[in-house]
């Protein structure tokens, strides 16, 4: 018996479908991908600052405080750890267990508000479709703000759909503010911004508000303000005002007027990665425009006409904000993902009306995604599966141990591209599939290759690429300190000049970040033994001492400047100013190794994901304690 998409969306059936496909595609990688995003690391550790210290109200990372976004995220994050894990397992997964919830929220909420728009078979396929897209998929697998407040936001614009439609009341009118209240406890403006903007396009459209009357119940403006205000008040006291001074000024004012922390763009930025970021839902979503432009040219029906106009003011006016916004992120035009998976719906649902340009455009389009992918995927792991810096390779020769291996594990490879090839498979049938007739066929096979996608990328490539796991190679390298200095891994203390947030997650929050001399002017400060980390990737001259053999080099370099062994230079004052300057630091950098009474060298190497660099790091264990072992 053929299964049709009407019978897929009734009842319960439809939300367990639709919520157990947004889990999915979150779920991939969820528990191996380690701490990729800079952002989820210094989200996850201000979380576990929290427990650690008791302060629910403060936002800090390390010794500063990190006043950019609000609390909410950190409240969930911080109960799925309490429930879940344990603050000082340093589980990342705990922390990405809200961003999954949120991701299931958003897809369920584009269903159950996607019934008043544009009905409910419709909406099923749209809900479906969002459900297993790219970029949905890896927020609901990263632990920061942006899974969750898409799933504020498109919860606050169901509700504001089904007001519209004239289905809702009161109750509805305090959904929608308690999902505004938590939106903007998530993340600030962004959720009211998306409803403001279409409530203001629909009324400035069409040139009635009446629809708005049950929003007016005063309980609803309250809850929102009581959702944030506590909060708000008890950081700005705690922070003497320097709260929202920060997070206006120093973090939200400079992407209104810049390309903040060097994330810019030029207008249509979003819209060229929207294949990609949009894959596999792309594949219906020019025949659905063609709809949506039908409609508004009132060559459909009335009830076609308002659904349009309610998708139209949801995703344009949001996706024209983050066009013009000079700071340009991927994720940003998320909150208008959901009405585009509606209109993507309606091209599936009549995708024989279409155009046959619309279809070509549309296959041409995910085809396009699909050969990226396909392209991206194999070189990334052959990439970074074994990556070694040169450096890495000359301090394993000079005696530096661990850190890498070349070559991939045949076993391991084989995995890795037999995935791929299913991917590409999977991909290559859907585009044969779209132009026949089997519509549930395609619809299979499209939501297949979008769960392949994650699957593929963020359950197979990335968790088996080494090279992005310097982190882990520095915590894997930390837990044979009892052995090598006599001291538990949790309470010797690391100072490193790898300066990621993802090495502090990953090691604790007693991690002492600087430079490479800040760092070894620490250790040599320090009695105790203790873990050094240099990152001789930012600083080439400490690299080329240290693989040149250290002491030896030291001791050569004075007896050339005929100084004594202390960095002083008053006896060759003639010499050139700046080759002087060289020199002073040179010998303060040896100068400091020397006293570190280093007993074990290890290394790790790998690439830095945020920078794209080639990175070796030189790891020292220092003061070694009798109970230890030297090497």
């Amino acid at each position: 018996m053929t299964i049709s998409v009407a019978q897929m969306s009734r009842g319960v059936r439809a939300y367990v479908i639709i919520g157990l496909l947004a889990a999915l595609s979150a779920l991939a990688g969820i528990f191996t991908l380690p701490p990729l995003d800079r952002d989820e690391s210094r989200f996850a550790q201000a979380t576990s600052q929290m427990l650690e210290s008791g302060d629910l109200v403060r936002i800090n990372f390390l010794d500063e405080s990190r006043n950019k976004k609000p609390i909410g995220i950190h409240w969930l994050q911080a109960a799925s750890v309490s429930v879940f894990s344990d603050v000082d397992a340093r589980q990342i997964w705990a922390y990405r267990i809200p961003s999954l919830l949120g991701v299931i929220l958003a897809a369920l909420a584009c269903f159950w508000g996607g019934i008043r728009i544009v009905g409910r078979e419709t909406a099923f396929v749209g809900a479906s479709l969002f459900a297993v897209t790219v970029l949905l998929g890896i927020e609901g697998g990263i632990a920061k703000t942006d899974a969750m407040l898409v799933g504020c936001t498109t919860l606050a614009m169901a509700a504001l759909a089904n007001l519209r439609m004239g289905d809702g009341g009161k109750k509805t009118a305090l959904l929608f503010w308690l999902a505004i209240g938590l939106g903007a406890l998530i993340k600030g403006p962004v959720t009211p911004m998306v409803a403001a903007l279409a409530v203001i396009t629909l009324i400035v459209w069409e040139r009635r508000a009446s629809w708005l009357k049950p929003l007016l119940f005063w309980p609803g403006p309250i809850l929102a303000v009581l959702i944030v205000a506590p909060w708000l008040v008890g950081i700005q006291i705690a922070t003497d005002g320097a709260f929202l001074r920060e997070a206006l000024g120093d973090d939200l004012g400079p992407k209104l007027v810049s390309g903040h922390e060097r994330h810019g763009g030029i207008f249509g930025y979003h819209l060229f990665l929207l294949p990609l970021m949009f894959f596999p839902a792309i594949l219906f979503l020019v025949p659905g425009i063609g709809r949506v432009v039908d409609a508004v040219r009132g060559k459909i029906d009335e009830r076609a006409f308002d659904a349009a106009k309610f998708l139209i003011a949801w995703a344009i006016p949001t996706w024209l904000v983050f066009e013009i916004l000079p700071t340009k992120l991927p994720h940003y035009v998320l909150p208008a993902y959901p009405a585009l998976a509606l209109i993507a719906g309606w091209g599936f649902m009549e995708l024989a009306k279409a155009a046959q340009w619309q279809r070509w455009v549309s296959w041409g389009l995910f085809g396009f995604a699909g050969l990226v992918f396909a392209i991206v995927l194999p070189v990334a792991f052959v990439m970074y599966g074994e990556n070694a810096s040169w450096d890495a390779v000359r301090l394993s020769l000079a005696g530096f141990q661990g850190g890498f291996e070349l070559g991939f594990a045949p076993e391991l490879a084989a995995g890795v591209f037999a995935v791929i090839a299913i991917f590409i498979a999977l991909t290559g049938a859907t585009l044969v599939a779209e132009r026949g007739k089997a519509m549930m066929v395609a619809l299979a096979l499209t939501l297949t290759a979008g769960l392949s996608w994650h699957v593929a990328t963020r359950g197979v490539v990335i968790p088996n690429a080494y090279a992005v796991r310097l982190a882990d190679q520095v915590r894997a390298a930390r837990e044979y300190s009892q052995t090598i200095a006599g001291i538990s891994p949790d309470e010797i203390v690391t100072a490193s000049s790898y300066t990621e947030p993802s090495l502090v997650f990953s090691l604790g929050t007693d991690t002492v970040l600087g430079t490479a001399e800040e760092v070894l002017a620490f250790a040599g400060s320090r009695e105790e033994p203790m873990m050094v980390v240099l990152d001789l990737s930012r600083n080439p001259e400490l690299s080329a001492d240290l693989l040149a053999g250290g002491r030896s080099t030291w001791e050569a370099t004075i007896e050339v400047l005929n100084v004594d062994r202390r960095p002083r230079f008053e006896s060759i004052a003639p010499l050139e100013p700046r080759w002087m300057a060289e020199q002073r630091e040179r010998l303060d950098r040896l100068a400091w190794i020397e006293t570190l009474d280093i007993c074990h060298t290890q290394l790790a190497s790998g690439t830095n994901y945020s920078r794209g660099d080639e990175t070796a790091l030189a790891i020292f264990f220092t003061r070694c304690s009798s109970e230890g072992s030297p090497q």
